[in-house]
């Protein structure tokens, strides 16, 4: 692939990518908790894509039902959690068992044809199609999130007693949160089968490392002075973290391999919180 090509198709990745962090940001650091559905919301978003382009439904009807499902993945680890009193992390895991039998169906039409996917696609192609999707949504949701309902939404993450002594209905700020984040993480997956003409039920393996490591590295590159900073932080963190993983595991640029993603992943995360920690210490010990 010529480097130009190149570029763009990283670019068109990290964009793609860019709405998993800000899922992962809407949960962990406005919720502040733990929602592992986002890895299987993220290959429910692809194979759904996938497969009803294979069958012949329109591409952009695809992508709709892609979020719509994502948004009910979401809206279900909610009500586990709203209604059975379950903690985050088991609630998310009964999801992501429910949806693998479904994935697995899926996946049994494993290959798209890129003919069929908006046409035959070149990475300038792609990269301006998923500009084109995620530029407005991240500018709704950073909308969103400096809102009054976003203000509700942190209320929410600052504990049961001070949302229900401000009124904030818990039950259905955290279902439209948690569902919000899948339909991102939904949207990525469908954009990413989409570029790639391929899906699988464990595409999404990796997603909640990477969208920790685009908060946390989002944070160090702008400081994260307020919840506006913080969204654009992980924004910007999101792209140029999935921008240096692709090109430490291509086999083009640096040669590593896919196989090695998941942890170079882990390597980049391990790397962000040992320094994080480095530098609280230092200013500890400075005051």
């Amino acid at each position: 692939m010529p480097i130009v090509d190149s570029i763009f198709f990283i670019l068109a990745f990290g964009l793609a990518f860019s709405l998993v962090g800000l899922g992962i940001f809407l949960s962990n650091k406005v919720f502040k908790l733990i929602d592992l559905t986002c890895e299987s919301s993220f290959a429910l978003g692809g194979c759904v894509y996938g497969a009803m382009v294979l069958a012949g439904v329109n591409p952009v009807f695809a992508i709709i039902v892609s979020m719509l499902l994502g948004y009910l993945a979401g809206i279900i680890t909610a009500s586990f959690i709203n209604y059975i009193k379950l903690n985050s992390i088991v609630a998310s895991l009964l999801t992501i068992g429910g949806l693998q039998s479904l994935l697995t169906k899926l996946v049994e039409l494993k290959r798209i044809d890129p003919v069929s996917v908006f046409g035959n696609l070149s990475p300038i192609s792609n990269f301006i199609l998923v500009l084109i999707i995620v530029g407005p949504i991240t500018f709704l949701f950073y909308k969103l999130i400096v809102s009054e309902y976003g203000l509700s939404m942190r209320i929410y993450g600052d504990g049961e007693i001070i949302t229900e002594s401000m009124g904030v209905n818990g039950i259905r700020v955290l279902s439209c949160g948690l569902g919000l984040e899948n339909l991102l993480c939904a949207l990525s997956g469908a954009l990413v089968a989409q570029m790639t003409g391929d899906f699988s039920a464990n595409m999404g393996n990796g997603c909640i490392i990477f969208g920790i490591t685009a908060v946390i590295l989002g944070s160090k590159i702008f400081n994260n002075v307020n919840i506006k900073t913080a969204v654009i932080g992980t924004f910007v963190g999101a792209i140029c973290y999935q921008a240096a993983l692709k090109i430490l595991i291509s086999r083009e640029l640096i040669g590593l391999g896919e196989e090695y993603g998941n942890v170079v992943m882990a390597m980049i995360l391990i790397l962000l919180v040992a320094l994080r920690r480095s530098n609280y210490v230092d200013e500890t010990r400075k005051n």
